[in-house]
């Protein structure tokens, strides 16, 4: 025996607070605690261990690894789902002389992982994550849809072997194909918002959309340093403003301006639950 590290095969989620940084200290105290409450509420309904969860916490977000034993389809469907709706709990109830509106950007990959490292988790599993949660893609989404609470990524391999393995929700259809690129990386990922559409929605320069389904080569991304080509219509990222107390105002290109308060409008066509 030569003592080599070896990985172990683990769900890995992160979640971040949408313009966390631009709040006060009250109003990020808020924040944090509502993250934390919706996590728990959210991993009991699932029945996910929150407690067995091994975690990275930021000010902003949390990265965790999950037990061996999770279950990824109670992840996918009751976690997401419970998530959103304590989220939207939080947004609704405003109790607080402090109460500030929480969004998030969640992503969620399935790899080996080293648990063993000196002050965190190397590796190109642990790297992913993080990379999908920020990535233009899913922050396109939330500024296109001000009333979702939560936007969800997940990684190739998540959407091949759970996903679109079924029986639950979401269905692989309410997922759209994405492409991620961080300097000459390019990943391949799957986007959600529950409750919303997300296939008519206009996408960064250089995200090429792609009928959902699987890549070919089953692979998470590729390295080429060869950027795609952009999609036939040029961008149209809508222009969001957001006061925090619910008002949301949308620059739409070619049609006017939306108005629309709390979550009672919807931009896009909603899902019933």
């Amino acid at each position: 025996m030569t003592g080599r590290p070896v990985p172990e095969h683990r769900v890995l989620v992160t979640a971040d607070i949408e313009d966390y940084s631009s709040r006060n200290d009250a109003e990020q105290r808020v924040l944090q605690s509502a993250l934390g409450d919706s996590l728990d509420t959210a991993a009991d309904w699932a029945e996910l261990d929150r407690q067995g969860w091994v975690r990275q916490v930021g000010g902003d977000g949390v990265f965790a690894v999950l037990p061996r034993d999770a279950d990824v389809a109670a992840l996918m469907d009751v976690f997401i789902r419970e998530l959103d709706t304590a989220l939207g709990v939080h947004n609704r109830r405003r109790a607080d002389d402090h109460w500030t509106r929480i969004r998030l950007r969640l992503a969620v990959h399935v790899g080996p992982i080293h648990l063993d490292g000196a002050i965190g988790w190397p590796g190109q599993h642990a790297v992913l994550p993080a990379r999908l949660r920020d990535s233009a893609p899913v922050r396109a989404a939330l500024a296109a849809l001000p009333d979702a609470d939560l936007a969800v990524i997940v990684s190739t391999e998540v959407y091949r072997d759970y996903i679109t393995q079924g029986p639950g929700e979401p269905r692989p259809s309410d997922f759209r194909s994405v492409r991620v690129q961080v300097k000459k990386q390019i990943y391949d990922a799957y986007l959600y918002v529950p409750r919303f559409e997300v296939h008519d929605l206009q996408m960064p320069d250089g995200d090429v959309p792609e009928k959902t389904g699987p890549p070919e080569n089953g692979l998470v991304g590729t390295a080429t340093g060869e950027p795609h080509p952009a999609t036939s219509a040029p961008s149209q990222t809508p222009t969001v403003g957001r006061d925090y107390i619910g008002a949301q105002r949308m620059e739409v290109s070619g049609s006017g301006t939306l108005q629309s308060s709390g979550r009672d409008m919807n931009i896009g066509r909603e899902r019933e639950r």
